[in-house]
């Protein structure tokens, strides 16, 4: 045992990440100690495996990380090892992902993947502790979170069936700038290079992720959007479903998932906005006809919504129960009913500055009972809870005669001078991202045969505007995968 902790201990040497003079000195001695940990995985797995439980309590798993994985990986996979308690497994098991060193990680091949499944597979740990875990994992390995990986598969799909959402939104909430393979960046000099973009180290070839189908990519985006649906974020679970109906597909073609997507797009957008709004500009015509054609129910919907007919409205979703019920939208519907007073009050601010309660009770109704409401009482409660969501930017005052009013209220845009400052801060340092973002995508696009071809074709034309060349590419590609390079989706 004392030869394999011996070996165990060699990286980094004194168990100092700081003594490395460059990534090239980092590099060659960090591949030095993955030869001799595949060797001693090779020899030395069955004293591995029973001396596991106290070679793991000599390492720091945030310092020796790539020896820590080494002795974990024998215990966990393919099945918990005997040689130790469960619970005493897990529990390294938990401390290894939410401690890791990620430079070093990068070496870790496919292990590290390993371990990451086997902490989502919902047997090993609950699931409150297994949806921490593997948000806390992806963002230590990308503190960017602007790659899709499967890790993030496999934390939607868990956080939403076990319905534990809260420890996954610091994932679930980072845009998605880039995607596996979307582009051959070829082979890194130096893996540990902290100035390397995500998609660079994260890759198939690193073994730190798999490559990506788009029906992954449109799950996880579907996935997204039931969870903000279930915590009524109305305007992330928009963007979420709008990501899926505008998705790029070859041949015109349509997916279920799709068209499930359109359905509960067009109910979350009156809930948003109050409105249907038409599919982006880029969404396929081919996609569009579908939408038109299998949304009809959901359209007849949102016209009812918009036009302000409160009778048709609801009889227009009794009609349709069995389809809602079957779709798995009877939930939005209700939504959407509760929500339509709302929207005739925001309205109202169109005309009066200031209207009492009583005259707002009269010139609107409920869609869930097709009646005014019962009571003035019962008007404050509903525009009391509109203010406290954010929903209505409003103020009920008392006359002296006692007549309660709602004064509409501008909305603020003034900010004190702590507010300003974190808000100036915040800004930097998503500019600062953006930057990075930025030029890792020029890079791609400069070895696009297709970006070439836009860039000479701009360059051509005269007396015109000096304008960014990108800004038009997306109208004049040709149609490739998607994770393979640029889409087309008309």
């Amino acid at each position: 045992m004392d030869m394999i902790a011996s070996e165990l201990l060699a990286f980094p040497p004194g168990a100092n990440l700081n003594c490395f003079e460059d990534d090239e000195s980092y590099h060659n001695s960090v591949r030095v100690h993955v030869a001799n940990l595949s060797k001693l995985l090779q020899e030395q797995s069955a004293n591995l495996i029973i001396h596991g439980p106290e070679l793991l309590a000599v390492l720091d798993p945030a310092i020796n990380s790539l020896s820590y994985l080494a002795v974990l990986h024998s215990l966990v996979l393919p099945g918990l090892a005997a040689s130790a308690p469960r619970d005493l497994i897990l529990e390294k098991l938990v401390l290894f992902l939410t401690t890791f060193d990620a430079r070093q990680c990068r070496y870790a091949k496919s292990h590290l993947s390993d371990i990451i499944f086997a902490a989502g597979d919902g047997y090993k740990l609950p699931p409150s502790a297994a949806v921490e875990v593997l948000a806390t994992a992806i963002l230590r390995l990308d503190p960017t979170g602007s790659l899709l990986t499967s890790f993030h598969i496999l934390l939607a799909k868990l956080a939403y069936t076990t319905n534990v959402i809260e420890p996954a939104l610091p994932v679930i909430d980072k845009d998605i700038v880039f995607y596996p393979g979307m582009a051959d960046y070829g082979e890194p000099t130096y893996l540990c290079d902290l100035t390397l973009p995500p998609p660079v180290y994260i890759s198939r070839e690193t073994g730190l992720t798999n490559l990506l189908k788009p029906s992954m990519v449109l799950e996880y985006n579907f996935l997204r959007g039931m969870i903000y649906c279930s915590r009524r974020d109305w305007a992330k679970a928009y963007d979420a479903f709008e990501q899926v109906i505008a998705f790029p597909t070859r041949e015109g073609g349509t997916s279920k998932i799709m068209v499930e997507s359109y359905k509960k797009w067009v109910l979350v957008s009156l809930l948003c906005k109050g409105k249907l709004v038409d599919p982006p500009s880029y969404t396929g015509a081919s996609a569009n006809k579908f939408y038109g054609s299998l949304g009809k129910p959901y359209q007849s919907i949102a016209a009812q919504f918009v036009a302000g007919n409160v009778e048709a409205l609801k009889a227009e979703v009794e009609k349709n129960n069995q389809l809602w019920s079957e779709d798995g939208n009877t939930g939005l519907i209700q939504e959407v009913l509760a929500a339509y007073q709302k929207w005739r009050v925001l309205g109202l601010e169109q005309v009066y500055s200031k209207i009492s309660l009583p005259e707002i009770r009269q010139q609107t109704t409920s869609a869930e009972t097709g009646k005014v409401l019962e009571s003035d009482r019962d008007v404050e409660t509903l525009i009391q809870n509109m203010i406290i969501s954010g929903m209505l930017s409003g103020v009920i005052e008392k006359n002296d005669d006692g007549m309660s009013f709602l004064t509409f209220l501008p909305t603020s845009t003034l900010l004190s001078e702590e507010d300003f400052a974190t808000e100036l801060a915040s800004t930097a340092l998503r500019l600062k991202q953006l930057h990075s973002f930025f030029k890792t995508t020029r890079e791609r696009l400069g070895t696009s045969k297709e970006y070439i071809k836009h860039v000479i074709k701009e360059e051509k034309r005269t007396d015109k505007n000096d304008l960014d060349p990108t800004l038009a590419f997306d109208t004049q590609v040709d149609d490739e995968d998607l994770m393979g390079g640029v889409v087309a989706t008309g």
